[in-house]
């Protein structure tokens, strides 16, 4: 059970930041500017296990993240990424379990992240743990109107959270194709959602391109290959062509202009350039941050060279936050990495 607002804006204060942190009373948004000025450079957090952690623990850590994403990395956004689940791939029911975080506690992260200059994003995602041989991509509800309705259900508490809170962007959902048919449904959600939320709503596409939800900005999770023949063609410039083409696919229904990279991430592994989205590779593979570090100066400089909306290297986890922590071994994290200073450098550009 979550302790009351008053007791986490005690804490939050206690701990050095200065924040509100608001009430789910269902209000009706207030009217919003469109967003202006720089891209989002920004950072995923992972709060898929924040329920583990005090609220103390929770404040203590979002200023430390939030003042190192700030200061060492010169990001100036962050998307909070947090699951719900279904009991099954055919089921109708998404929804909070017990790994979700509630809508208070990220309305307390948020303040913090607002306290050091950074934009924030909300962004549920589909927990793919008991869905046996499926994901997210490839569930297939026995009813897909009744699993919109139950996902409107679940989201809107969030929805007015985020709107008190002064989140800046929604990402209302992400990487459904099998659901993205039901337009007529999501048609009616996304109108229902802006009712509460007044900020900027969006739908990240998955790596291969599909049809986009209607009356949303566009969003992209950047796991299409890159095809080289040979191992020693790994290069920022093979990259970085590389990036530029994907980018501006015809699926993508939208300029470079108007896209948002929600996800940017690789494992450090040779050949993972062929695969970016794989995840399961063993334990005892060897490390090759060269492949992290070519993708991700890559993708920066496209980002840069088409003047894109926004980029969010994926990720640092919220759970074990320290600023000294260090990934060297990780296949797939990069903090404390040579990949982390291709983020900063990336970042430290205004063009």
């Amino acid at each position: 059970m979550r302790r009351p607002i008053a007791v986490l804006l005690a804490l939050s204060v206690s701990l050095g930041a200065a924040v509100v942190v608001p009430a789910l009373s269902g209000a009706s948004p207030q009217p919003r500017s469109a967003p202006s000025g720089p891209p989002a450079k920004g950072i995923a957090v992972l709060l898929d296990a924040a329920n583990q952690i005090t609220d103390a623990q929770a404040v203590a850590i979002a200023n430390t993240m939030f003042s190192t994403i700030a200061t060492k990395l010169h990001a100036n956004a962050v998307s909070l990424n947090f699951p719900y689940h279904q009991s099954s791939s055919t089921a109708n029911n998404p929804g909070r379990t017990a790994i979700t975080p509630s809508p208070q506690r990220l309305a307390a992260i948020s303040a913090i992240a607002h306290r050091y200059h950074l934009s924030v994003q909300y962004r549920p995602y589909l927990y793919e743990g008991n869905l046996a041989q499926h994901s997210r991509t490839t569930i297939r509800p026995s009813n897909p109107t009744a699993w919109i309705q139950s996902y409107w259900t679940f989201l809107q508490p969030y929805l007015i959270s985020a709107n008190e809170a002064g989140v800046e962007s929604f990402s209302v959902a992400q990487e459904l194709p099998t659901l993205l048919p039901h337009l007529s449904s999501w048609t009616t959600l996304i109108q229902r959602a802006k009712t509460l939320y007044s900020g900027q709503l969006l739908y990240s596409q998955q790596h291969m391109p599909m049809v986009s939800l209607p009356l949303t900005a566009k969003g992209y999770d950047a796991y299409e290959p890159i095809p080289l023949k040979s191992e020693k063609l790994v290069s920022v410039a093979a990259f970085t062509r590389g990036f530029e083409h994907n980018f501006q696919l015809p699926g993508m229904q939208s300029s470079p202009a108007d896209l948002t990279i929600e996800e940017l991430g690789i494992a450090a592994v040779a050949g993972a350039y062929a695969e970016p989205y794989y995840e399961h590779y063993p334990v005892k593979t060897k490390v090759n941050r060269t492949v992290q570090e070519d993708w991700f100066q890559g993708a920066c400089n496209a980002f840069w060279a088409l003047q894109m909306k926004g980029i969010y290297f994926w990720a640092i986890g919220f759970n074990n936050f320290t600023p000294t922590e260090n990934n060297t071994k990780g296949l797939y994290e990069w903090f404390g990495t040579p990949t982390q200073n291709v983020v900063a450098n990336c970042f430290s550009r205004t063009h």
